[in-house]
């Protein structure tokens, strides 16, 4: 048949002048545009895509392979105008509260759903994340149990409260001592109830190595022990926001590390004055030296699909009006978020 067809259009080829060819193909081309026109149907095009694709961005990769580097997160590099509405409202709010103590504070606000919905208050401002350090630590032996699963299982003996340690402002849960716990034991209490001495009994088993390895490709200024670590907003934000990607440990050792998240126990901060049945994944850090008190909170807040992350790093003299402004600001971001589910 193809043959027969074929044969026929080489007929007729033949039998007309090119010119004549020529004039057919156009006069059958008048129907498509007036068909096109009409309608105003798009018309694909390569450089219809342009637009998008020349927006700045930042990227942040996994450059331990020699062929690929697995993208850990990434963001465009300006803010949202869209969220300049509710960064104002913290603004002023913020400068309510400096006038009743509150020496200084830097908000991180990312709408995970959409890549480029971020803003930054105090981008350059820096704090000792304190307790917050502790999802390092977790993330670090997570990813040594990628090659060694058994090391989640493996016991360690705690004797006693270590003096080398200052005492904990909050904490509620503290590691009962004179007993073996597996390293998923001591995991809950170094990060659902941020004791120090189990997360100090997991630094000590896993690999320094693996730490500094994290650090590294965050980007983020190395770790040194017994040395002040200071870290900005968003530098801070990058630990939770690998975690939601799932971008550094695999899909379940992830979903394993927000869990522990969400079962944190310090409800007087960011969940304070929220629905009691969000989910949200979430880690506070406390400091104090001398009269100075620093007190920070992060939580990954699962609204209806709706997912953000907000973190609140705050210093000031009094850690139960530090708790209240993270409690205040989580509600007025709540509160525009909720807006437009």
């Amino acid at each position: 048949m193809k043959q027969h067809l074929a044969a026929k259009w080489y007929s007729l080829t033949r039998k007309l002048p090119v010119y004549w060819v020529l004039i057919i193909a156009l006069l059958a081309a008048i129907p498509y545009n007036l068909y096109i026109n009409h309608f105003n149907l798009p018309i694909a095009h390569n450089e219809d895509v342009k637009d998008d694709c020349n927006l700045p961005y930042n990227l942040v990769s996994d450059k331990n392979n020699r062929l690929i580097h697995p993208i850990l997160f990434a963001d465009v590099a300006t803010e949202d105008e869209k969220l300049m509405p509710l960064k104002e409202k913290i603004n002023i709010y913020l400068n309510t509260k400096k006038a009743e103590g509150l020496t200084s504070a830097a908000v991180y606000f990312n709408n995970l759903n959409n890549a480029d919905g971020w803003f930054v208050i105090k981008p350059d401002e820096k704090f000792n994340p304190a307790s917050m350090i502790k999802i390092a630590f977790m993330i670090a032996i997570l990813k040594e149990a990628e090659e060694n699963p058994a090391i989640l299982d493996k016991k360690v003996f705690y004797a006693k409260h270590s003096e080398e340690y200052h005492d904990q402002a909050i904490l509620q849960h503290q590691l009962p001592p004179g007993k073996y716990y597996t390293i998923r034991e001591l995991l809950q209490y170094a990060v659902s109830y941020s004791d120090n001495d189990a997360a100090f009994l997991i630094l000590n088993n896993f690999k320094w190595s693996s730490l500094q390895k994290l650090i590294a490709e965050l980007n983020l200024p190395p770790v040194e022990l017994h040395t002040e670590y200071f870290l900005t907003a968003e530098q801070m934000s990058r630990f939770f926001r690998i975690l939601y990607n799932g971008s550094y440990l695999s899909n379940d050792l992830s979903e394993y590390a927000l869990t522990l998240l969400t079962k944190s126990d310090f409800n007087k901060g960011l969940i304070k004055n929220l629905d009691k049945n969000l989910i949200v994944a979430r880690k506070f850090g406390e400091r104090g030296i001398d009269k100075v008190r620093e007190l920070h909170e992060y939580g990954i807040i699962y609204l209806k699909g709706n997912t953000y992350l907000i973190g609140i790093m705050t210093r000031g003299k009094d850690y139960a009006q530090l708790q209240e402004i993270i409690a205040e600001i989580s509600v007025i971001a709540y509160d525009e978020m909720a807006k437009t589910i």
